[in-house]
């Protein structure tokens, strides 16, 4: 399969082909890294952009390879030269356009792109791949965004964050500017040039990514590829309304300089219904995608009990208490859909008592849980029966998004901790996950906050020994999108995961007024 992604510059198609890549076991083809390389390259040897004969002299002498990390990303090598970073620079950004449009020189690129092609299946971004390179593509993406949207999320990431993903950086506004020039001059030199102009295949989906997140554009262009499979044929002008298929987990292997990629997973069925039988060979996936309520009798009477045996236990040594804890139980409000529920993290006690909490008071909870924790077989089994999924921290990871809407339609709460591990101390740096309010965006539910104090020093780095003593924990008013106030999805996700985790910090901090000493 072929997958083509064009698009104006800084629209990021780089970001969503990286991850479509990986998702789907696919080769990513960074075809602008191929031209920015022999722009690169020109610079590097004094030669003249606008000399056409001395740059396709460049090109055709030009050797550029793509050579994939243990840790997924992707390094670029000129001439044996890891250039990765150089091809990003403002200067090969104010030529590349030129280069680019040089007929001999994307010829050159195009024979090379479709060689590559050739070895397995591709995702390809560019401006010209579903037009030029791939016109056979079976699915085809138009990628844009406003030019002032674009020009700040490359200024975000040259500061060091990632917009896409919500990560802030401090940036220079007049570098900003300056960014808006460039990219408004590149789009002119792109649309206009006589080679290959930018513009979108007649059949390649429009998709603007000017108030999505990249979890929301991955889940429309899964759906693409989804209905591409199913049909066995190129995609057509509107994305498959209604649920899409989960997107498969087989990720790119470590390649050396010529790749063999791996076969794309055929797509899951959509998550089954009905009550799960005893002793029918369940899998974890059946666990993490049936309801709660169909678990089977087998897993309920192993929940109960453990849960029982848990919930005394921790009463017992560190007697808890959750103040507003009518909110945490009384979901009346919530016309049969479940809340996500964030709060800090400083302790494995956390989630043991919002989990043994509603389990109590008739409600049903899932934990996400970081992904390393299945490297342990055993706690990958039981936390299955206890309806945790796993969440693959670091990636825009669409399958727990899509688990976790479908847990909040059917009235069951999601337990997230944006902060990801535990915190030990005031002072030290938290960096905070989001992805929990996409998660409400979807479902069209309501998010409630919750702290704990008292919890933090039960252990120590420097004491292991189990420290026995009272914590008090405080449940917020659950918070809705209609109460927040910013224009676009993207837009409203971010300010979300903001005013909930300011509400989270303060119910923390109104608890340790309370309970002086309690951290």
């Amino acid at each position: 399969m072929k997958i083509a992604i064009d698009g104006p510059a800084g629209s990021g198609k780089s970001t969503i082909a990286r991850a479509l890549a990986e998702r789907c076991g696919m080769t990513y083809l960074d075809t602008g890294a191929m031209y920015r390389s022999v722009t690169w390259a020109c610079l590097r040897d004094g030669v003249d952009p606008s000399d056409l004969a001395a740059v396709a002299d460049t090109a055709a002498r030009s050797d550029v390879r793509f050579v994939r990390e243990k840790d997924g990303s992707q390094r670029v090598l000129l001439d044996g030269e890891d250039v990765t970073a150089q091809i990003r620079t403002p200067e090969v950004d104010r030529s590349v356009s030129i280069v680019s449009a040089v007929p001999a020189v994307r010829a050159l690129m195009v024979e090379r792109q479709r060689a590559l092609a050739g070895e397995g299946d591709v995702v390809a971004e560019g401006r010209d791949i579903g037009t030029v390179v791939f016109p056979d593509a079976e699915v085809k993406v138009f990628l844009t965004a406003d030019p002032r949207a674009r020009a700040h999320r490359r200024a975000v990431q040259r500061a060091g964050g990632d917009a896409a993903a919500g990560v802030a950086a401090e940036v220079d506004p007049e570098q900003e500017r300056a960014i808006l020039e460039g990219i408004e001059r590149r789009d002119r030199i792109d649309s206009t040039r006589e080679t290959t102009p930018l513009r979108r295949a007649d059949d390649a989906h429009l998709l603007d990514s000017s108030d999505l997140t990249v979890e929301q554009e991955l889940e429309q262009i899964m759906g693409l590829i989804a209905a591409a499979r199913e049909a066995g044929g190129p995609t057509g002008q509107a994305a498959p309304s209604g649920p899409t298929a989960p997107a498969p987990d087989a990720i790119a292997k470590p390649a050396s300089d010529a790749p063999a990629p791996a076969r794309p997973a055929a797509p899951k069925p959509a998550p089954a219904e009905g009550r799960m039988r005893a002793f029918a060979g369940n899998s974890i996936d059946d666990y993490y995608d049936h309801a709660m309520r169909d678990y089977p009798w087998t897993a309920k009477v192993l929940l109960g009990f453990l849960v029982g045996v848990v919930g005394a236990a921790t009463k017992v040594l560190w007697p808890w208490r959750i103040e507003g804890a009518e909110r945490l139980w009384d979901a009346s409000a919530e016309g049969g859909k479940g809340r996500v529920i964030v709060m800090n993290h400083v302790s494995m006690l956390d989630p043991v008592v919002v989990y043994v909490s509603e389990w109590v008071h008739g409600r049903r909870v899932r934990c996400v849980y970081k992904s390393e924790f299945d490297k342990v077989k055993v706690a990958t089994w039981l936390f299955a029966r206890a309806g945790a999924v796993p969440v693959r921290r670091g990636t825009a990871d669409i399958k727990v998004v899509r688990r976790a809407q479908r847990a909040l339609e059917r009235g069951e709460d999601v337990l997230i901790f944006p902060e990801g591990t535990r915190v030990k101390a005031d002072d030290e740096e938290v960096e905070l996950h989001g992805g929990f309010a996409l998660m409400a965006q979807l479902a069209k539910a309501r998010v409630l906050p919750v702290a704990i104090v008292g919890a933090r020093d039960i252990t120590t780095r420097t004491r292991k020994v189990p420290h026995f003593h009272r914590v008090f924990l405080k449940a917020g008013e659950p918070i809705g999108f209609g109460g927040i106030e910013a224009k676009g999805r993207k837009r409203q996700a971010a300010e979300m995961e903001r005013v909930a985790m300011e509400r989270v910090y303060a119910l923390r901090d109104e608890l340790r007024a309370e309970h002086p000493g309690k951290l």
